[in-house]
């Protein structure tokens, strides 16, 4: 009697462990689905036009666009996450008075960028918080070649913001 106690105790331990367990990987299945490449359409169309404004005025005195497409663009952001160009864009931009757009114009520039370089459009606008930005992952533009092969030993490469001469 005894040791069929224990056998139920077991199997309950083990039945146990196993929805745990299956608990846990469906939710790392989850936010895993949550991330979403910037080649699925992460960005409204009128987004990406919203961003060209801001680049038009805030930008373009600067920076050419084709700092940030071709080759260029996917040696340094390929494999990063949309919070990765947004943070970096942010943090140093304008060179006279980083930080000093609305968010909100920090995010559509990204979205521009992104059209810059042939990815698609959708229905949706790119998140506007830090940790839906970081699921949105750099995937290679449509039609390009994968640079992984480019990039450092060390799996590293921070982009510098360049200026025209």
């Amino acid at each position: 009697m005894a040791s069929h106690r224990v056998f139920h105790g077991v199997v309950r331990t083990l039945a146990l462990g196993l929805v745990i367990a299956g608990t846990a990987g469906a939710q790392d299945t989850a936010a895993a689905a949550a991330e979403r490449p910037v080649s699925s359409g992460v960005f409204s169309q009128q987004q990406a036009t919203r961003g060209e404004g801001t680049y038009q005025t805030s930008c373009q005195s600067c920076h050419a666009k084709t700092e940030y497409t071709g080759d260029k663009f996917k040696v340094a952001w390929v494999s990063k996450s949309a919070f990765d160009i947004f943070d970096v864009i942010r943090s140093q931009m304008p060179e006279d008075n980083p930080g000093s757009l609305e968010r909100q114009q920090y995010i559509d520039v990204v979205a521009y960028i992104f059209s810059l370089n042939a990815y698609p459009a959708g229905g949706a606008e790119l998140p506007a918080d830090d940790e839906g930005l970081k699921k949105v992952k750099i995937d290679s533009p449509p039609g390009s070649l994968d640079v992984a092969s480019r990039a450092p030993a060390n799996g590293f490469l921070h982009p510098r913001v360049t200026f025209r001469k």
